[in-house]
């Protein structure tokens, strides 16, 4: 068909066209709820064309596995050809040419078979052991387009890959976005029927007058497994929202503490579903691997819970930074932005003085920074700007960041993060320098949660030596 005034010639849709006719007056909440009802169809057929078909396992050369392990390439080459000659359920990898490459499931094997050797060179395997406790680290910020949902799925997935850490995830955003770095094709995320945190906190029902408290088995079964080895997931959903208006109301009704809702859940959980092998249970009383203990300690607990926030500061979002021992903020470094993170910081000092003057409970007991993210490194306003926050308040500030980047850009669009991305030819020398800063922040993270408790691997102190002057 060509346009008038134009040599343009437009697709021909072909479709069944039902005759125009005027449509009934309808009330509002039936029209919601039909446009709710057809978009859960559009946007979950949308979501598993575009994303979870096309996603990649990652795979890592020897080299790769010799570097996350800490090996010497002596050691790597050595080691991992006898293990698999020795043991019969050592990962052998796919070779592939002259090269071996290995899955995350193998990887985070191997650290299984090297930790529970007894004389082993150091430690491979960081798991929780019995009696230890659980670290929550939660991401929150007051204003979207921060890079807060691949800030958090980076840092999963980094301490999976550096540290073979049980790591469960907790999407507590209703767009689900942090849920899509972790769906494929044989995932129901996007289930309505799967439960949310909300379901988890027993707050999903806005008519119930108290609490839902849930059989403890029933909150380790809403754990979701994903694509990556030792990440489960509590996906997002719409149903968070409903949480919002059940604390709203149980505030009224019940009068419950409504802020600390997720932290007893979370506690009540662990309490049941803590940490009980020790690594020594790894292997049988011959020495030899026990694959099956194995199989069931990765899916026994989790090491450390990450908890991403909806952009807001909503009653749920409260739960979520009330039950967080470390609250890692991303924020770019605009003006205008750094004045949401001034009535963020502000918001939330309302809401804590408010709990400590009306409960004895401690909250928070960790370190919590400030995390700049989309820096624009070409441009030495955002970098300034990042020194003027460091000098005022080094303790509040990270001095590692996540650049603006055309190769996270697209990555993201595929709903892959940095670590998974097959990028172009044209594109493998951004994405390796945006990898470099991912590891610099991850690094730096790992140092706010922990300190000394786990090893640092140097991509911190590398990056910082780099851009900063003494």
């Amino acid at each position: 068909m060509n346009g008038t005034g134009s040599n343009s010639t437009f697709r021909v849709i072909t479709a069944v066209i039902t005759p125009y006719k005027k449509a009934p007056t309808r009330m509002l909440r039936t029209f919601i709820g039909e446009l709710s009802g057809t978009m859960q169809v559009v946007n979950s057929r949308l979501r598993r064309d575009l994303t979870m078909r096309s996603r990649v396992e990652k795979k890592f050369s020897m080299r790769e596995v010799g570097d996350l392990l800490g090996l010497t390439k002596n050691y790597y080459e050595s080691i991992l050809p006898k293990s698999a000659e020795e043991e019969e359920s050592f990962p052998t990898g796919v070779r592939d040419g002259r090269e071996r490459h290995y899955t995350l499931d193998e990887l985070m094997l191997i650290r299984a078979h090297l930790q529970s050797l007894p004389n082993r060179r150091r430690p491979y395997l960081h798991w929780r052991q019995p009696g230890d406790p659980l670290k929550i680290v939660t991401f929150g910020a007051q204003k979207g387009g921060t890079g807060k949902s691949l800030s958090a799925a980076h840092f999963a997935q980094y301490l999976t890959m550096n540290y073979g850490l049980r790591v469960g995830l907790i999407d507590c955003d209703p767009q689900a976005t942090a849920s899509l770095y972790f769906a494929d094709d044989e995932s129901h995320l996007f289930d309505p029927e799967i439960a949310t945190v909300a379901a988890f906190m027993g707050v999903s029902e806005p008519g119930e007058t108290d609490l839902v408290t849930r059989p403890t088995a029933e909150l380790d079964a809403m754990w979701q497994p994903t694509p990556w080895a030792g990440i489960r997931l509590i996906p997002g959903g719409s149903d968070i929202q409903n949480g919002d208006i059940s604390l709203f109301l149980l505030a009224q009704r019940a009068q419950i503490p409504v802020h600390s809702v997720l932290k007893n859940a979370i506690e009540r959980w662990d309490e049941e579903y803590g940490p009980k092998t020790r690594f020594a249970d790894l292997r049988r009383a011959d020495g030899s691997f026990n694959l099956d203990r194995y199989t069931k300690a990765l899916r026994e607990t989790v090491d450390v819970i990450v908890i991403d926030q909806q952009p807001s500061l909503t009653l749920m979002q409260l739960n979520g930074l009330v039950a967080a021992t470390s609250v890692i903020v991303p924020q770019t470094m605009k003006g205008f932005d750094l004045s949401t993170l001034s009535t963020y910081s502000q918001n939330i000092a309302e809401y804590l003085d408010y709990i400590e003057e009306t409960s004895a409970e401690a909250i928070g007991i960790g370190r919590h920074v400030v995390l700049p993210t989309i820096v624009q490194e070409a441009n030495d306003k955002d970098v300034d700007q990042i020194v003027d926050l460091y000098q005022r308040a080094p303790e509040l500030f990270l001095q590692v960041w996540y650049p603006r980047s055309d190769a996270v850009a697209n990555a993201a669009e595929e709903y892959k993060s940095i670590y998974e991305y097959d990028p172009p030819r044209s594109r493998r020398a951004s994405t390796k320098t945006f990898i470099d800063s991912a590891n610099a922040v991850n690094d730096a993270l790992v140092d706010v949660v922990w300190g000394s408790a786990l090893p640092s691997r140097g991509y911190a102190r590398d990056f910082i030596k780099a851009r900063w002057q003494e």
